[in-house]
């Protein structure tokens, strides 16, 4: 009796890490390479244009992917390019977003990440941005894109 009930425990682990691959092959291969949307300090009524775009997605382990790429942030006619990591976790397409290296505004913060979701769809992230050092948050809403570049959303 307790034979059968270790073959079949073994069974369901074994069915469970082959979903799972799956589900982890179906995310790096359908997650879309391009995203655009708005981001907005809270409080703040400016709004700024982003455009993220990943070039590399790979799964880290069995539970986490990994996407890294560029993108910008576009006040005015004010254009900041960034770096940029993602990364998703599988069970609940929970995000966090860094970004690093900004180019082109001195007063970029960094210091801090986005954390949010992705929708079940792959179509869309919505996350709040917490800087580290103050606190300060804002938010952040893209949907996937056909194609982008690591430009202002006005140039596409």
């Amino acid at each position: 009796m307790s034979r059968l009930a270790v073959m079949i425990a073994a069974a369901m682990l074994l069915l469970g890490s082959a979903a799972q691959a799956t589900d982890m092959k179906q995310l790096t291969g359908k997650l879309p390479r391009a995203y655009i949307g708005e981001f907005r300090w809270d409080g703040d009524t400016t709004v700024q244009n982003v455009v993220i775009t990943f070039d590399k997605i790979r799964a880290l382990n069995g539970r986490n992917v990994e996407a890294l790429g560029c993108g910008s942030y576009e006040v005015g006619r004010r254009v900041t390019k960034i770096k940029v990591q993602m990364f998703v976790r599988l069970s609940d397409l929970t995000v966090e977003i860094l970004e690093q290296a900004p180019e082109g505004n001195s007063t970029f913060e960094t210091g801090g990440s986005h954390r949010g979701t992705l929708s079940d769809d792959l179509q869309r992230i919505d996350a709040q941005w917490t800087t580290t050092t103050s606190g300060q948050r804002g938010q952040l809403h893209l949907r996937a894109a056909s194609s982008a570049l690591c430009e202002p959303v006005a140039s596409l």
